[in-house]
């Protein structure tokens, strides 16, 4: 398989992201929030397609999806440390989107996720 990281890495095509990483416990059965971790990584941010909309459940959609490729896995509640961390927030141009799905195209040497904007950011 082509291995298309090199793309992802393109001075031509990509741009340095912020991406803020949550992690947390829980407590008498509220989850408490530990201070963000800020991630620097390099990715393509672009806006989303509607096939690839298809993906985000309904009621999680709103105005302002982005598509974004990094080759750093993204991710969103529950993925990593048994629920103990949040989605990972996109931090671009001013404004927070948050991560609902990432498709593992590790094969092709990079990751896809669908960021949507949090309202009132």
């Amino acid at each position: 398989m082509i291995n298309l990281s090199g793309v992802i890495h393109s001075p031509m095509l990509s741009q340095t992201i912020t991406i803020m990483r949550t992690s947390g416990t829980w407590e008498n059965g509220e989850f408490v929030a530990g201070p963000p971790k800020k991630l620097n990584m390099t990715g393509i941010v672009t806006v989303a397609s509607a096939r690839e909309l298809a993906k985000v459940p309904e009621g999680d959609r709103q105005s302002g999806a982005m598509k974004v490729l990094t080759t750093e896995r993204l991710y969103v509640t529950g993925e990593i440390n048994d629920a103990s961390n949040c989605s990972d927030v996109l931090l671009w141009r001013g404004e927070r989107y948050r991560i609902y799905s990432v498709s593992p195209d590790a094969d092709y040497g990079f990751y896809r996720s669908i960021a949507m904007r949090i309202g009132g950011a």
